[in-house]
């Protein structure tokens, strides 16, 4: 699944911006993407319907996420009414909150809301250590985590006058990255999680 974003910050998008997003839809389909994860609003908080369906024409036969673009609505309850119109399969979310921990209580009921027209997908502060709790709680069945573990690169020495940019500064030869041992903790949490409902 391609995230379709030209920008950070807000999800009002240009005519400019939206003919990037249609062509790098274009690109993920031609490079064999089994999907792509987007999202519009209008100036107003809600679902763009219109710029939502130009990327959907887009994207073809491919399956479809709306992004966290949801999580900034104005009524999540009507953006979700929206996305289901627009044929959309699954929605990522915090519940409208910094982080899925904070937002269990609307992701229950954006699950009962959705009532099997499309999944709800948790977001945002999951980790391999709250992922069970939270398929358990939410009703959830699919799930979204970085599942990252911190790097260091093989440099001793460091410019103390010099960094490569504003995201560096504070330790220039440290990143994250996606660890297989989180990946597999993750995986096996949420089986399990999955499992206890048909016991």
């Amino acid at each position: 699944m391609v995230i379709v974003r030209p920008r950070g910050h807000d999800f009002l998008f240009t005519e400019a911006e939206m003919e990037v997003m249609i062509h790098d839809i274009r690109v993920a389909r031609e490079l064999g993407a089994d999907g792509v994860v987007i999202g519009c609003l209008t100036a107003d908080g809600r679902v763009d319907v219109q710029r939502c369906e130009r990327l959907i024409k887009a994207a073809g036969a491919l399956d479809i996420t709306f992004h966290r673009a949801f999580d900034m609505s104005r009524d999540r309850g009507e953006a979700l009414e929206d996305i289901i119109g627009l044929g959309i399969n699954r929605v990522l979310s915090s519940g409208g909150q910094s982080d899925v921990p904070s937002g269990i209580a609307q992701l229950t009921a954006l699950v009962k809301q959705a009532a099997g027209r499309a999944s709800i997908m948790p977001g945002g502060g999951v980790t391999e250590q709250n992922l069970g709790e939270i398929v358990r709680a939410s009703g959830v069945s699919e799930i979204h985590l970085s599942a990252r573990h911190e790097v260091r690169g093989g440099m001793t020495w460091f410019n103390p006058h010099c960094s490569m940019g504003s995201f560096t500064k504070d330790d220039e030869y440290g990143w994250k990255e996606a660890s297989a041992d989180k990946v597999l903790l993750s995986k096996i949490a949420l089986t399990a999680a999955l499992a206890e409902r048909y016991v």
